[in-house]
């Protein structure tokens, strides 16, 4: 039996929001020749002007943007892989150490020039706010976890600015303030990577369960979990070496993609466990759309409360000239304007 009831209304604005970025995704995102007015057909200036809305897959999304051009190099849509193109990770260890790091570093990209606010015009590339001290390393001509260690060991400014995200806390007695990343970094992070190395390449897993994975070595070892991170190390895996992880496996959902499904999807009992009612809806949704399950969560979820509620950063903003943009969600016209921002409110 299915468990959760479809909102004709939402789900008719979540096909809107799926055909609209998939225009985006493919015309602007990736680059793909458009026969026709791209903007006029889009017709959403929240989605048109606003680098958040312009994705279906989670590889295109802004924090993917530089493991795809690390991986990817000169066949990267985004045309940032020209700056690895030189620069090789030759072992599959290290690949999973610098995917680990960089979802524990906020997922922060220093390879494309950071711009002040008055005169930001392309912040694609800056997500994270751009301290991620491997990329250094590997422009160096450094390519294995041993060599960024011993970099991170010897330099003195901020290696992350860990902004926007919640991350794990660390807490060592007898460390100074602000140095307990840096410390479980370079005595603890190995040990987690190579524990769950050693696993997948044995035995293939799902998402969730290289969370869970993870998550019980880190209690062993005295820690909290990391859901956040793991799942997008997870997730990473599984976009670049699915032999490994099931990119079309069960996940665990973020904060904002349960409350998007929840609003969307309401569950037909409170007798079903969130987890499979959850990720059922994300099977429905990947069936749908022909999405994985990974891409839903973040895409077709998290994405969309975001949407529903106009969401854009201060430096959105001043990419767009100091213009605040707004949707055009077909909810608008079925639901008139007050219906629809009382129902955007009380998503959060």
């Amino acid at each position: 039996m299915q468990k959760f009831i479809i909102n004709e209304d939402l789900l008719a604005a979540l096909d809107d929001y799926d055909r609209k970025s998939n225009l985006m995704e493919k015309h602007s995102n990736v680059g793909l020749p458009y026969d026709g007015d791209l903007k006029a057909d889009v017709n959403d200036d929240l989605i048109y002007h606003v680098p958040i809305y312009d994705t279906c897959q989670r590889r295109f999304a802004a924090f993917c943007s530089f493991t795809e051009a690390i991986w990817h190099k000169h066949e990267d849509p985004r045309k940032m892989g020209k700056h690895f193109a030189d620069h090789h990770i030759p072992e599959e260890f290290d690949w999973f150490m610098l995917w680990y790091l960089f979802r524990l570093c906020g997922s922060g990209i220093n390879y494309v020039p950071r711009y002040s606010k008055e005169t930001i015009k392309d912040i694609l590339g800056t997500h994270g706010y751009g301290n991620f001290w491997v990329i250094d390393s590997i422009l160096k001509g450094r390519y294995t976890w041993q060599e960024w260690r011993e970099d991170l060991r010897n330099r003195v400014r901020p290696f992350t600015d860990n902004k926007g995200y919640l991350l794990p806390q660390f807490t060592f007695e007898g460390e100074r303030s602000g140095n307990h990343l840096r410390k479980f970094v370079l005595e603890h992070a190995e040990g987690l990577v190579r524990h769950i190395f050693d696993k997948v390449t044995k035995e293939k897993m799902e998402i969730y369960q290289v969370t869970d994975y993870g998550n019980e070595y880190l209690k062993q070892q005295g820690f909290k979990k990391q859901n956040f991170v793991l799942t997008a190390f997870a997730a990473d895996i599984a976009e670049y070496m699915p032999q490994y992880v099931d990119p079309k496996g069960f996940v665990y959902c973020g904060t904002n993609a349960v409350r998007c499904i929840k609003a969307i999807f309401p569950k037909i009992s409170k007798k079903v466990k969130d987890f499979e009612y959850l990720n059922e809806v994300l099977q429905f949704l990947s069936n749908r759309y022909n999405l994985n399950p990974i891409d839903c969560e973040d895409a077709r979820a998290c994405d969309v409360v975001r949407y529903f509620q106009e969401y854009q950063s201060e430096d959105h903003m001043i990419k767009n000239n100091g213009i605040k943009m707004f949707n055009n969600s077909v909810l608008k016209n079925l639901w008139g304007e007050h219906k629809y921002y009382q129902f955007a409110i009380d998503l959060k």
